[in-house]
């Protein structure tokens, strides 16, 4: 079985790819870079291509049997996604894992969320089987503002008072692993969350114990986050990731007992904690 992974240099594709090696999968990568590609562990069929253009996007279809689709943030996703379904569909791929997020249409509208929503539409129109993968909010998001937290003892992230129950990265991975490798998936819904509820008073007292210095949390102006990356981020997505974070504020995005067995089960093992995720960081 042949399986490409479009997205796969990032931070959910990479240790993807992995697993699937690790697996025995014949795994083929999709990316606009060749120093990306080369950077992939060695087994990697890489192909170069484009979802801008579409350039490459049959190539590596071609022979695939299942694709796991990965779109980054940006004012292009929904016309990337849909050329890399487009392709999938024109090449007879037989399964798509689409990652997704837990509730791209709910309100108050989410620009990077709702760009999603037709891609999925697509998907379930196309008669190929599909699985799509909806996580809570990345535990490793605060990986960007770890240094504000030892320099000055600040959680600089404005996720509000309600929380998350966050998930780690790595059990995403394990998640979509399974699911490109086992029967049985098809069709499904997976929401994915991590064991504990964390907002931001709480964020900041777990990176306080683990760091060994008093951290507070930042407060929920998201205007005073987005003055330090503004200079990083295109317009279109700094203002996306404020309304994040505001609807973060609003409406969290806690899940029930029921919701975090479902997926501890879905994942395959004990689900990673935010306190295992800071420790690591500290050590």
């Amino acid at each position: 079985m042949t399986i490409l992974v479009i997205g796969a240099t990032g931070n959910v594709g990479r240790p993807t790819v992995a697993g699937l090696l690790a697996k025995g999968e014949s795994v083929r990568a999709l990316s606009r870079s060749a120093d990306n590609l080369a950077s992939l562990p060695d087994g990697v069929d890489g192909v170069i291509g484009d979802l801008e253009t579409g350039d490459g996007l049959v190539e590596a279809c071609t022979g695939a049997d299942k694709l796991f689709l990965i779109t980054s943030n940006g004012e292009t996703e929904t016309a990337r996604g849909l050329r890399a379904v487009q392709a999938a569909i024109s090449t007879g791929v037989q399964h798509i894992v689409f990652l997704s997020v837990a509730d791209p249409g709910k309100e108050p509208a989410v620009p990077h969320y709702r760009a999603k929503l037709p891609i999925e539409d697509a998907i379930r129109n196309s008669g190929v089987e599909y699985t799509f993968l909806r996580p809570n909010f990345f535990m490793q998001t605060d990986l960007s503002v770890i240094p504000v937290i030892r320099e000055h003892g600040v959680y600089a992230m404005p996720i509000g008072s309600i929380g998350q129950n966050r998930i780690d990265t790595r059990d995403i991975v394990d998640c979509a692993v399974r699911v490109l490798t086992e029967d049985g998936h098809a069709g499904a819904d997976y929401h994915l969350h991590g064991p504990d509820t964390i907002n931001g008073p709480k964020a900041a007292e777990v990176y306080g114990k683990h760091f060994g210095r008093d951290v507070f949390y930042g407060g929920d102006d998201v205007d005073q986050w987005g003055k330090p990356v503004e200079a990083f981020l295109p317009p279109w997505l700094l203002d996306s990731l404020k309304k994040m974070f505001l609807g973060q504020q609003l409406n969290g995005g806690v899940a029930d007992a029921a919701a975090i067995n479902a997926a501890s089960v879905a994942v395959g093992h004990p689900l990673r904690t935010f306190d295992a995720f800071v420790a690591e960081l500290a050590d």
